[in-house]
């Protein structure tokens, strides 16, 4: 009885999977790139989408007969649940091939469904984005202009969800608009080199506002977004490679807050192995750098690093990883760059990395070599100061168990960041950590200056004074004094942090759901 329905809805689905049609998709396939239907296969566990809304489109109707579809042009936002490594998620992907998956109501629809489903059913949302926003073309279509609102149908969903399951976006093509918001509006995003861009408004925005002449590598490449203004955490190498960092970012987190992130068994890694290059690692030269990522893998679980934000505000490293199986976030400082100062973007980093790891009941470990807030003209400028004391907040305000190992120096307030409050922080350190106030180099000078420009021989004055401040300022010192609970052995630091994430884990587990404070981008 309903054979021709079925074969009408057969039809339909066959031209929405069709995409923008043969020819458009060969020339989307001649520069390189899949097709969204391929993102979301590569992306997912075989067969496991359940596509929503793939009969949404603009027909076309035969003029005589009104019943009579003559064509379908799809909405080019393909959305559905499907799952990753045995886990729902809810994806959703830009169809380039129609029209440059450009915004419309259509679109804006679908977008606002799904952020509903996925707030509904408590999934993990996975964006894979490829637009270039609005078109001026819907004017023509819908007769009049829209008033721009944060509050649209969807808006305060947007802003919930971020506290409440992992956002994970990844940018295939030239974005501009709404796609940009939805790269920033992410817990974690990823760009391909020399295939994304992303923009407030592309290079024909520019010209006509500017008359500047702009390429799109140079106006929103990964150049600019994941190395010098931090609008992207990572780069990918290409398709493949981002959509492998979407799966392994979601592979640390739980499905959502009211979740404790899955421990994975590990036979491999003894949570008892003692790295012996630990004991001779940090240089006894206080100005000498060393490399923080081989202290980061002696410790953590050998392959379970997942860096974020590798080349933005590179004096913070900010990571992923397992203790004995167990999901934590990491910081640690980089002396490499900027003696691992805590500079206006590394202060950023800190703060939305530490937000997310709260949020998602991630325990933190940081490892701390910090000399202070990075100095001079530039750093002014920046705000170091606010954005560093912004951190400050972040980390207190964070509930989240946190380990501290002092491995060298931590002075200042920017030392004080590197830990909790009021509340309980499990803290180590090393016999090579010194702290204070003031470094014993700039502080003795800033405090003795008279004193020193007078003497017979000022450099050997200041020699000595040096020394005595020196030997005050030894952990050894503060440990008596109970300023710090414990100095350990650098060989038993892996031990002893895979016990506390045991701990952390038996603690956490019982404060499950939205933290008061919610996620900022």
């Amino acid at each position: 009885m309903w054979e021709s329905d079925v074969k009408q809805l057969e039809r339909r689905k066959k031209i929405a999977r069709q995409l923008g049609g043969k020819e458009n998709v060969a020339k989307h396939h001649q520069v390189g790139r899949m097709t969204v239907r391929e993102r979301i296969d590569m992306l997912v566990d075989r067969g496991s989408f359940i596509e929503r809304g793939i009969l949404a489109g603009v027909p076309t109707y035969d003029i005589d007969d009104k019943n009579k579809l003559i064509d379908i042009v799809p909405c080019p936002f393909v959305m559905g649940i499907a799952r990753i490594d045995g886990r729902r998620v809810a994806v959703h992907g830009d169809d380039f091939t129609v029209k440059g998956a450009s915004v419309g109501k259509l679109y804006k629809a679908k977008s606002a469904y799904f952020v509903k489903m996925a707030r509904a059913f408590k999934l993990p949302i996975v964006r894979l984005v490829e637009g270039a926003g609005g078109s001026i073309k819907e004017i023509l279509e819908i007769g009049y202009t829209e008033l721009p609102t944060s509050g649209d149908e969807c808006a305060q969903d947007r802003v919930e969800v971020m506290s409440e399951v992992p956002v994970v976006s990844a940018g295939f093509g030239s974005i501009a608009g709404l796609g940009a918001m939805y790269m920033v509006q992410s817990h974690f995003s990823v760009m391909i080199r020399k295939q994304t861009q992303v923009f407030v408004g592309g290079p024909p925005l520019v010209k006509v506002a500017f008359g500047h002449d702009i390429g799109k590598e140079e106006l929103g490449g990964h150049e600019l977004h994941a190395r010098v203004s931090g609008v992207i955490d990572n780069e990918a190498e290409d398709e493949r490679d981002a959509l492998e960092q979407v799966k392994k970012f979601l592979s640390y987190l739980p499905s959502n807050v009211w979740q404790i992130a899955a421990r994975r068994e590990t036979d491999s890694d003894d949570p008892r192995l003692r790295g012996e290059e630990l004991l001779s690692i940090i240089p006894e030269n206080p100005k000498k750098p060393y490399d923080i990522r081989k202290i980061l893998n002696l410790v953590l679980d050998k392959g379970s690093i997942f860096e974020i934000g590798t080349y933005h505000g590179q004096s913070q490293v900010t990571a992923l990883a397992r203790l004995n199986g167990y999901s934590v976030g990491v910081l640690a400082n980089d002396p490499k760059h900027l003696a691992g100062s805590f500079n206006y973007d590394a202060a950023e980093k800190f703060t939305r990395f530490v937000d997310m790891c709260d949020t998602f009941h991630l325990p933190i470990v940081n490892l701390v070599d910090q000399p202070g807030f990075a100095i001079g003209k530039k750093s002014e400028e920046h705000g170091t100061i606010r954005k560093g004391v912004r951190a400050s907040f972040a980390i207190i305000q964070a509930t989240v168990p946190l380990a501290v190992i002092y491995l060298r120096k931590c002075f200042g307030v920017a030392g004080a960041a590197e830990k909790g409050g009021l509340r309980l922080t499990w803290r180590y350190a090393w016999p090579s950590a010194v702290w204070g106030n003031i470094p014993v180099e700039g502080g003795v000078y800033a405090a003795h200056r008279a004193e020193i420009e007078s003497a017979e021989d000022p450099a050997a004055h200041l020699k000595q004074l040096q020394d005595t401040y020196r030997a005050i300022q030894s952990p050894f010192r503060t440990a008596e004094a109970f300023g710090i609970e414990d100095i350990i052995d650098p060989r038993d630091t892996r031990s002893l942090l895979c016990d506390w994430a045991e701990m952390a884990y038996e603690i956490e587990k019982n404060n499950l759901g939205p933290k008061k404070r919610g996620m900022r981008c």
